[in-house]
């Protein structure tokens, strides 16, 4: 067999979005607005596991729903998914998968049974037997996180989200925050997973979600979850610059491989109109890096020592 090696090329990125959050904080909400900007008019599907709930934007929102009923195993989930296929949506939503952890005939639910039939009553069996009860359940649920890694389409999961405290023996329980009701393998196949705070109407904690490069940037602070952003994702996953890779095309940082004073007293200006730094600024900065307040007249030596303090400026822009 022979490999062949090429250049990445971010291009059809499928994308899994977690939203978590308690009861009436705009999980399912803010999930179908994330998902018609998402499909871009395309089929939004939901398998919905929350029963009449799942329904209730019907008059504000067009999308087709496949019901759930208990027991809420991985394996209904999965088949779930190979039937979605059918329908070739453009944007899936799961509402909840925290139902296939800790709901009726869930994982949580499922190795409890598991335990009762391989040791019954006997409580030191039990105790002996724990860990080869979560076989059953986990291979059922690595299932599903397999077959959901191959859904041809954009999955937003809700998940129900709940405060959790960490205990430590012999000391103060530790307050880990609010906290998505899931799988750790689940919740960690997500691309981010945001944070709504109870009765936050769609709007994420971005303080306490679970970000990365470029979301973060491109979730806006104190904004709900809209429309908007669901076409800047699915245009990032098609292979478009985020406004961050637009805005470092637009003011590239200053040259370092410059070495001719002409040559550098232009970096240094570029940098500081790239910067928008005031003239004061400038000639602070100068004199700091050059011995002088006006560039102009500095060593060659000096200049690049005050290009290199702009570039990492630039680089570090927007940071706190």
């Amino acid at each position: 067999m022979s490999y062949t090696f090429r250049p990445a090329t971010r291009e059809n990125t499928p994308l899994i979005i977690g939203i978590a959050g308690p009861t009436k904080s705009g999980k399912t909400y803010s999930a179908l607005r994330l998902a018609v900007g998402l499909a871009n008019g395309g089929t939004v599907a939901m398998l919905n596991a929350e029963g009449p709930r799942g329904h209730q934007y019907a008059d504000t929102f067009k999308y087709v729903t496949c019901d759930l009923a208990p027991p809420f195993r991985p394996t209904a989930y999965t088949e779930a998914l190979k039937a979605a296929a059918a329908v070739k949506p453009a944007v899936l939503i799961i509402d909840s998968a925290s139902h296939m952890h800790d709901g009726p005939g869930g994982v949580l639910e499922w190795h409890e049974e598991e335990l009762d039939r391989i040791a019954g009553n006997d409580f030191k069996k039990r105790e002996r037997s724990t860990w080869a009860a979560w076989i059953t359940p986990k291979a059922a649920e690595n299932q599903f996180i397999y077959e959901m890694l191959g859904v041809q389409c954009p999955v937003i999961l809700c998940f129900r989200a709940k405060e959790k405290l960490k205990i430590v023996p012999g000391k103060p329980p530790v307050e880990l925050g609010w906290q998505p009701i899931s799988g750790e393998r689940v919740a960690f196949e997500t691309i981010f997973t945001v944070l709504l705070p109870p009765h936050s109407k769609g709007v994420p904690d971005l303080d306490i979600s679970d970000m990365r490069e470029p979301f973060d940037s491109m979730v806006p602070p104190g904004k709900a979850l809209d429309e908007d952003l669901g076409q800047r994702l699915a245009a990032w996953a098609r292979g478009g610059a985020t406004a961050k890779d637009r805005t470092s095309a637009a003011n590239p940082p200053p040259d370092l491989g410059a070495t001719d004073k002409d040559v550098l007293i232009g970096r240094v200006e570029a940098g500081f109109d790239t910067l928008a730094m005031p003239a004061a600024a400038r000639a602070t900065l100068s004199e700091k890096f050059c011995g002088v307040a006006d560039w102009r007249h500095a060593e060659a030596g000096d200049l690049t020592l005050l290009v290199a303090e702009l570039l990492r400026r630039f680089k570090t822009r927007g940071t706190p």
